[in-house]
């Protein structure tokens, strides 16, 4: 029993280790997290969490396929983003008592490891990571911007967007940002101007 338990504490670390959030964590602090991750597993269909409720919760997801819908003013609720191996969502739960800024659903079974926000207070982690603020998908008061149709881009324009997105910390905390998702973002963005 002994074996299997420091084989899977063997396992969520190299797991750990291999995404990109825990760059923003001492070294010597990846063994406390993975003390207190807890594996779940959810089915096709499973509502994870759901905008509006109460969290305390963050999530991993080691396997599968999870979408992000949001629900604006009231709104019918929208996709707005997938979720992959790797990927994290919940986490304002571990730093604050807010409610869910987005419902999140498995697309198909999924894997995940769990932390539960007073295990991670409990050892302090609050103190010594950082997560990236993602207002698309963690609003927390703050108005959403609408969305506009995607501008023309010249060649420079697009190496210009393609580099500032490879340089971008907060976005590696999130994703591993390859050839393919830098074109995705590129195509999608659009240009304004700004006054003084």
């Amino acid at each position: 029993e002994a074996k299997e338990v420091n084989m899977q504490y063997q396992e969520k670390m190299e797991f750990l280790a291999k995404m990109p959030l825990m760059k923003r964590l001492p070294k010597d602090q990846h063994p406390i997290v993975a003390s207190i991750c807890i594996p779940q597993d959810f089915k096709k269909g499973d509502k994870i969490i759901k905008q509006g409720d109460a969290g305390n919760e963050f999530f991993v997801i080691r396997t599968g396929v999870a979408t992000v819908h949001q629900s604006i003013d009231g709104a019918p609720p929208k996709r707005v983003a997938t979720l992959k191996v790797g990927d994290y969502f919940g986490e304002n739960a571990l730093l604050r008592d807010e409610p869910r800024t987005a419902t999140i659903i498995a697309d198909c079974d999924m894997t995940t490891l769990k932390i539960k926000r007073e295990n991670f207070q409990e050892e302090k982690l609050n103190e010594k990571l950082q997560f990236a603020n993602r207002r698309a998908v963690g609003a927390g008061g703050i108005a959403l911007q609408k969305a506009k149709p995607p501008s023309l881009k010249t060649k420079d324009e697009v190496k210009l967007i393609s580099d500032a997105l490879r340089r971008n910390e907060n976005l590696a905390t999130m994703t591993a940002l390859d050839d393919t998702k830098v074109a995705a973002f590129v195509a999608v963005m659009w240009k304004e101007e700004l006054k003084k």
